[in-house]
């Protein structure tokens, strides 16, 4: 129940609002994965989950818990997962219910931290790119 907890904090103040790209790598790492060759669907997943998708974000941190094309990574498994889980995939949550009673709290927390900056660095890019001069001047400051 914690970890719902500690998902919904990461979650608030609209982190979710990331910009929507292409996701073109994703389809090369599943039929990288689908081959075997987890490297390569190691690094094909890790593009479109630091852009944002949801799935890609699921792979790579099943890939990390799992030490598929990499070395197992708790904290890395807890950063994407959160990550897929905040992004609207529910579907983690079993998961990542399991990993957290595996792993020590510190490993948890430096997980969450790192799940919490990537979200805070996606929304400064979003915010960036708005026009809020379009704004102020519609209201007239």
């Amino acid at each position: 129940m914690k970890i719902i907890k500690s998902i919904s904090a990461l979650a608030l103040g609209g982190l979710l609002s990331v910009a929507t790209p292409a996701f073109a790598d994703y389809a090369t790492g599943i039929a990288a994965y689908d081959a075997g060759n987890y490297e390569q669907a190691l690094l094909a997943f890790e593009v479109d989950a630091s852009n944002g998708h949801a799935r890609a974000q699921e792979r790579l941190g099943n890939m990390y818990r799992t030490g598929q094309g990499t070395r197992p990574d708790p904290v890395l498994a807890i950063k994407w997962l959160t990550l897929a889980y905040t992004n609207g995939l529910r579907s983690t949550l079993p998961v990542l219910e399991t990993l957290r009673e595996s792993i020590t709290e510190a490993q948890l927390v430096e997980g969450e931290q790192l799940a919490l900056s990537w979200l805070e660095d996606a929304n400064r890019i979003v915010f960036a790119d708005d026009d809020t001069d379009a704004l102020y001047d519609a209201q007239g400051f």
